[in-house]
């Protein structure tokens, strides 16, 4: 009898990661960052039990650690968006 929780088919994965972009402008850091826990309080509730995501900025660098327990591809999509999300609030802060 297979377990619900690993249906046919899927990849179940633990990880942390820790993710650093580096901008030289603390400002500049700080806007991304702000942005970025936006879109992470967003995250669905049902979620919020697997994956874990914290961003900060320090020295004109925004820091971004993630923590999931789940299924590959949710991280694969997960990280996806958080990259999106930065592409998205470094294209906004580089016209200000």
């Amino acid at each position: 009898m297979e377990d619900s929780s690993r249906r046919a088919g899927t990849v179940q994965v633990e990880a942390a990661a820790k993710i650093i972009w580096h901008y030289g402008s603390e400002e500049r850091a700080k806007a991304i960052a702000c942005a970025l826990e936006v879109d992470n309080a967003s995250i669905p509730s049902g979620l919020k039990k697997s994956l874990n995501v914290l961003t900060r900025w320090e020295n004109g660098d925004v820091i971004t650690k993630v923590k999931y327990s789940g299924e590959i591809e949710t991280l694969i999509k997960a990280l996806d968006d958080l990259v999106f999300s930065i592409k998205i609030a470094e294209d906004v802060t580089e016209k200000v």
